[in-house]
């Protein structure tokens, strides 16, 4: 009775066991690339406030935007970041790519959004990035 082969495996399941958790982690924050870029939408810790400035940045387009403003405002479920006039960083979750209706040109609407909110809010060093609805960014680092 060898029992060297089933040690063997439990050692090596272990191990893969152990370099596969240290590998992943369940701590998903958004990092800009060498230039900035952040790829994939940040996680949204205060979703209350993300998506009250998602309301009233949709409030705002409706009586102040044009028609492809609008049209493209009504995908922005939430916005996430903050921002004053000297310099700030919004990230814009929409559900382009995966909403109810299906969006023409989702890259026209991308920049009809980032465009509507560099009306809505001024910033000297403000940037906003456009992400769709699985997170993927579409427009990034628009100055507003």
């Amino acid at each position: 009775m060898n029992r060297t082969p089933h040690i063997a495996a439990v050692l090596a399941l272990g191990a893969v066991l152990a370099a596969g958790t240290t590998a992943c982690s369940v701590k998903d924050t958004a990092k800009p690339d060498k230039i900035g870029v952040v790829e994939k939408l940040p996680v949204d810790t205060d979703k209350a406030q993300s998506k009250k400035n998602a309301r009233e940045f949709r409030s705002w387009v409706e009586k102040n935007g044009t028609a492809q403003q609008k049209a493209a405002a009504a995908r922005v479920d939430r916005i996430i970041g903050e921002w004053n006039e000297q310099t700030g960083n919004a990230y814009i979750s929409t559900d382009i790519n995966g909403g109810k209706t299906q969006v023409t040109d989702p890259q026209a609407a991308a920049g009809a959004i980032v465009k509507a909110f560099a009306s809505w809010k001024d910033s000297k060093q403000g940037y906003a990035s456009v992400y769709d609805v699985f997170g993927n960014a579409m427009v990034t680092n628009y100055q507003f």
